[in-house]
């Protein structure tokens, strides 16, 4: 038998639940209490049963039963039980979301603590945890473009390629955005090929960069993405530009003056909006929270997402509703005992006074 949880929680599941039957428990021994206070004001409670006509401390006992038990099966229906293999089918659907995350010397730039690419990995992160179901692929580019993870559901796996990433990864500098979106183009049209589909409403392209030293063919190849997929930009630094230093092992082999060895490296917002345009999306600029991520998660909702798993698999019976239906009768026959106390009192009333007249 399995259950929702994972074993590791299962302590934590169970200290839970034991703290809920407790709680119920000392509620409904409260209620009880309370309810014999206000009936001891009149009479003591060792009397009641012989003064009051049709009184029975005993007729409300199975109320505590079927609360405590209904209670406690409604947690095992939240904990879902699982026993008994069948054959179920299993259909899961996503979008293809391919990420093009720009690694040259200027994302090592400082304007965005700790760097630029350090928080372009966070804004990736943060779109990762908002689109759980939808398949990933990372293309990282410099002055070359290299695909580092293919589309794939497994976020962990895409996680741990978007951690190893680094201004260091690729060896030809520069910031080649067209040599990007054409890796990001084979990626499309050997889909399409595949799988005989070219309607972009199931694809996107998340572009992060700050578009320095863009080639000139960038906005032509994003307009050939546009039949495939939309391309949404996100800039990161800043307009104004910051200081960019070549690395200290690039020193030891450049002979040039030392004023030389360091550029200004400003955002091209331009450039950016016009990929974001020829690509059918949208730009934004990064921000400080993620309102950014917001308004590209908002963007790719209208994304519509295509079924890419549907096959039997053989695994556990979820019978979280057999808890459920013992729980549902508890709590009825609880309802129908409530309705049936007066009666039962009357009918004792009745009987008590037959014995005395007779």
């Amino acid at each position: 038998m399995q259950f929702a949880f994972s074993i590791a929680q299962a302590p934590l599941w169970l200290a839970l639940g034991g703290a809920a039957m407790v709680a119920l428990v000392l509620a409904l021994r409260w209620l009880e209490a309370r309810r014999a206070g206000r009936l001891n004001r009149f009479v003591e409670t060792g009397l009641a049963q012989r003064l009051l006509p049709g009184y029975d401390v005993r007729a409300r006992k199975p109320l505590f039963w079927l609360t405590s038990a209904g209670v406690l099966f409604l947690l095992l229906a939240i904990a879902q039980p699982h026993w008994g293999s069948a054959w179920t089918p299993v259909t899961r659907t996503s979008r293809d979301i391919l990420v093009l995350l720009d690694v040259s010397l200027s994302m090592a730039a400082e304007d965005l603590p700790p760097s630029r690419l350090e928080r372009a990995r966070q804004k990736i992160q943060a779109l990762l945890d908002r689109c759980p179901a939808d398949r990933f692929g990372l293309v990282v580019f410099s002055g070359e473009a290299v695909m580092m993870s293919p589309l794939t559901l497994d976020h962990a796996y895409f996680r741990a390629i978007l951690d190893a990433v680094s201004t260091d990864t690729l060896s030809v500098e520069g910031t080649d955005i067209a040599g990007a979106l054409e890796q990001a183009l084979e990626v499309f049209e050997e889909d399409a090929r595949q799988f005989g589909e070219t309607d972009s409403a199931n694809r996107a392209v998340i572009l992060i960069s700050d578009g320095e030293q863009t080639a000139e063919n960038a906005v032509a190849t994003a307009e050939r993405i546009g039949g495939y997929a939309s391309i949404f930009a996100i800039g990161i630094g800043d307009p104004d530009g910051a200081v960019i230093a070549f690395p200290a092992w690039m020193r030891q082999y450049v002979r040039m003056p030392d004023e030389e060895l360091t550029h200004i490296s400003k955002l091209d917002e331009e450039t950016l909006s016009r990929i974001a345009t020829g690509g059918g999306g949208a730009y934004v600029r990064i921000t400080p929270d993620n309102a950014d991520i917001e308004f590209i998660h908002q963007e790719l909702e209208h994304v519509r997402a295509r079924a890419t798993d549907d096959e039997l698999r053989y695994r556990l019976v979820n019978r979280y509703r057999w808890p459920l239906a013992v729980a549902w009768v508890c709590f009825a026959a609880e309802g129908i005992w409530i309705a049936v106390l007066p009666w039962k009192r009357r009918r004792r009333m009745l009987l008590e006074g037959g014995h005395t007249h007779g």
